[in-house]
């Protein structure tokens, strides 16, 4: 099960997600999404996963296209989370990287 609110500001959208991006969620959240940008609006989107607790490969995925779009995802105090948005807006090998150069 995934929660997802939004809440909206004037130019600017947050989705804050809690529970589990899979299947059908992923479709769940991909609609929101559009129907989002829909609007013709220029706005900054941010997507909060501090309380989400799994992502599936289409969660991922979506979250990519989002991150291409222009979103930036945030996850306070949740490692996890953390480590795959750096992965998913850096790239598969930034983690590796980094803790080699330390």
């Amino acid at each position: 099960m995934l929660r997802i609110t939004t809440e909206e500001t004037d130019g600017s959208m947050r989705f804050r997600l809690e529970g589990k991006l899979k299947g059908d969620w992923v479709r769940e959240l991909e609609h929101c999404w559009t129907s989002a940008m829909d609007g013709g609006l220029e706005r900054q989107c941010s997507i909060e996963l501090s309380n989400v607790d799994f992502i599936d490969e289409g969660g991922r995925a979506l979250l990519s296209r989002m991150v291409s779009q222009g979103a930036r995802l945030e996850a306070q105090s949740n490692l996890i989370m953390s480590s795959l948005i750096e992965e998913i807006v850096h790239g598969p090998n930034a983690r590796t990287t980094q803790s080699q150069c330390r």
